[in-house]
């Protein structure tokens, strides 16, 4: 968080301390954001050695996530990690103290779910995703003290998944539009590019907003920044900020987009964990 990049006027509205420190008004919410500090941050077998068992893939996770902990002063429990299990349906999940107490380690709850939501109840408990080149979109109430975490890839933007996890929190906590606060994670920038017309944009604002563009007969074109916010108008909340850091062309970041089409090294190979937490006041 201490490097976000800002552009002008249209994408920064409001106050940056909202998320970087925090006060008594916002009630100690934090964002993480893991970058590739601390290696890769999931339990995929695709990014372990051939025949490494779930448990020693989730060991080495964990053991991750306790250095992520460590420096962030124990703020949040390493041991409270929760991810959905999205299927596009737009359902949003509200993380309990009863979920929480389930398991010893939170990766281990089955959360079906496309919206995953922490409150102040449970502080220290993670709530989010591991991405490479997706944003993760953090709608936050700040008055009611909950916060919802949305993984939205370009498949889930086209679903409306932004506009739908601020709805989450309408429908579930009464959240007016002036007490929501909204984060946008680092992602692949407007260089994320197809080599056909991509399956995942069949609504018609990805053409509209310029988001898709066609630049050669093989060569299309994303911008998520303007998918986004055609469903999020950024003039509509007091604070709104998109972490513009570019997940390609960032050292600091995965991006599976540049090692997949072979023009990265392996190093940009994995998944950064970004998600957000209300930081630990007591003990769990």
């Amino acid at each position: 968080m201490e490097n976000l990049n800002f552009r002008e006027n249209v994408l920064r509205i409001g106050h940056y301390d909202i998320y970087k420190k925090g006060s008594a008004s916002v009630k100690n919410l934090r964002i993480l954001n893991t970058g590739n500090k601390y290696g890769i941050m999931t339990t995929k077998a695709c990014f372990y050695e051939d025949g490494m068992s779930f448990d020693d893939r989730k060991a080495i996770f964990l053991e991750r996530r306790k250095k992520a902990a460590a420096d962030n002063k124990y703020a949040f429990d390493p041991y409270k990690f929760y991810m959905p299990i999205q299927n596009g349906e737009g359902k949003a999940v509200e993380l309990t103290r009863e979920m929480v107490e389930a398991y010893e380690d939170g990766w281990d709850l089955d959360i079906e779910a496309d919206i995953l939501i922490t409150t102040d109840k449970i502080p220290g408990v993670v709530a989010g995703f591991p991405v490479a080149d997706c944003p993760v979109i953090v709608a936050s109430d700040l008055k009611n003290g909950v916060t919802a975490t949305a993984h939205c890839s370009n498949k889930m933007i086209n679903n409306y998944l932004p506009i739908r996890t601020v709805e989450a929190l309408q429908s579930m906590y009464g959240s007016k539009k002036e007490d929501i606060y909204i984060y946008v994670g680092p992602h692949a920038g407007k260089g994320y590019s197809y080599d056909r017309y991509p399956d995942f944009a069949t609504e018609s604002f990805w053409e509209q907003t310029g988001a898709l563009k066609q630049l050669a007969a093989n060569d299309f074109r994303i911008h998520m920044d303007k998918a986004i916010t055609y469903q999020l108008n950024p003039s509509e909340y007091e604070t709104y900020i998109i972490n513009t850091d570019n997940t390609r062309t960032n050292p600091n970041y995965y991006s599976n987009n540049v090692y997949n089409h072979g023009k990265g090294p392996e190093d940009k190979n994995g998944m950064h964990f970004e998600g957000a937490y209300y930081q630990k006041t007591k003990r769990l």
